[in-house]
């Protein structure tokens, strides 16, 4: 056996860990969304109580940030297949933190603007189509067991990366602002510093550029578009993930947010208002909490040998919750059912990221992924601007009916017309077309 096929991805090696750095990934990811869980309360917080912009507004802002994953996440593949990874992922941390202490300063001055927003999410939204799959084709290469587990823990250092993010988002009204921007900030930089450490194996070489570069980078994605096509396992998981992308982003970006805020009162003014920044934290804070004990139970199960159903199943239960939103309720028991669809969101947020990296052929993970998050996040846009007009026009407990009943219909079509319900692995499965 070759010292690669030793050390390649999903095999056992003694120090192997150390030696292409883990941890020093599983820290970048996590302080990675630590920053971006604190960006998920405080930037619709900041465009509809400190800006006062309305539903529409707030939904376009939304959709600024996702847009550029829309439309660069399939180049941002392409480019993690052909160059170092690390470097992106270096390079993604370092211009998150600059932005990051830009808007600080904005705020600290009093001069922000929702135009000044709207650049920054757009400048965000880009770093992130580069970065996410730079990020996500580096796991396989510094994974020191089998790629599930490596996955099962990547997410546990998202969520609770995210967990604490939201809960530092609570202590708006006592740090203020400005300071919670700048801690930001300094925590990208530190993950830019612990992605230095990160020592992948190495990726195999990159295929030869033939003819003119942008037929070639087309020939490219159109290679990962097709291999996903071919796959009964990936196919009906990137239908699932478009449905997940324009019903469960979309309402999580804005109907949500905007049903927390019923809960005040609309003349709230002052240092009053933070407590609503508070609520959106703890809110938040709920769905991740549940995400993170699934994605732990998924670890300690080990193999599962149904996972598509099991995946399925997660989906039937969010889409489940998001009909159960629309009720009139106390804020605890909103609370509570956001925790159970945080539970289903773990497990398919894990499951569905780790079908396609189990059957992705080895030298088009990037790509497959890019398509992946493309297909998550290319909706999520559209629903963002559509569930604001939605929200203005019959409110946002009524408007959260539509994602909720349109993610149903999807799942039980996925269930009915592909193979994915009746997945079933007995141990570890051949890479298709490796």
């Amino acid at each position: 056996m070759s010292a690669s096929q030793a050390t390649g991805p999903g095999s056992e090696a003694p120090g192997d860990e150390a030696q292409t750095g883990f941890p020093s990934y599983l820290f970048t990811q996590g302080a990675w969304f630590l920053a971006f869980g604190l960006q998920m309360v405080l930037f619709p917080y900041l465009v509809r109580v400190v800006l006062q912009e309305n539903e529409i507004r707030c939904g376009l802002a939304q959709m600024s940030m996702q847009l550029p994953t829309v439309l660069l996440i399939l180049l941002g593949g392409y480019a993690a297949d052909r160059t170092d990874t690390r470097l992106t992922v270096l390079a993604g941390c370092g211009l998150c933190a600059l932005s990051f202490l830009g808007l600080g300063v904005f705020v600290a001055g009093g001069h922000l603007t929702y135009a000044t927003l709207i650049l920054y999410a757009l400048g965000i939204g880009t770093i992130g189509a580069f970065v996410t799959p730079a990020r996500d084709a580096l796991l396989s290469r510094v994974a020191p067991g089998g790629v599930q587990q490596a996955v099962g823990l990547a997410s546990l250092a998202q969520f609770g990366g995210q967990i604490l993010g939201m809960a530092t988002a609570a202590a708006a009204p006592i740090v203020g602002l400005p300071a919670l921007l700048f801690g930001q900030a300094a925590m990208m930089a530190v993950a830019a510093g612990a992605a230095t450490r990160i020592r992948p194996r190495p990726a195999g070489p990159p295929k030869v550029r033939e003819g003119g570069a942008l037929g070639f980078i087309f020939n490219e994605i159109s290679v990962g578009f097709r291999a996903a096509d071919a796959s009964r396992v990936i196919a009906p998981v990137i239908v699932c993930a478009v449905g997940m992308g324009i019903c469960f982003m979309g309402a999580f970006a804005v109907l949500l947010p905007l049903i927390v805020q019923d809960y005040f009162p609309a003349d709230l003014t002052g240092s009053a208002q933070a407590k609503i920044a508070t609520a959106l934290g703890v809110f938040s804070i709920t769905f991740w909490v549940g995400s993170m004990l699934s994605a732990t139970v998924l670890i300690r199960l080990g193999h599962i040998r149904r996972m598509g159903r099991v995946y399925l199943a997660a989906l039937f239960c969010g889409a489940s919750v998001l009909i159960l939103f629309s009720l009139p309720m106390p804020f605890w028991l909103l609370c509570g059912l956001n925790l159970v669809w945080g539970l289903g969101g773990g497990v398919a947020m894990t499951l569905g990221r780790g079908l396609v990296q189990k059957y992705s052929p080895p030298d088009k993970v990037a790509r497959i992924l890019s398509i992946f998050t493309l297909a998550n996040m290319g909706a999520a846009p559209a629903g963002a601007v559509l569930y604001g007009v939605l929200a203005h026009a019959i409110g946002p407990r009524a408007a959260i009916l539509f994602p909720g009943l349109g993610m149903l219909v999807i799942v039980a079509a996925v269930a009915l017309r592909s193979q994915l319900w009746r997945l079933e692995e007995s141990g570890p499965v051949a890479t298709p077309g490796a």
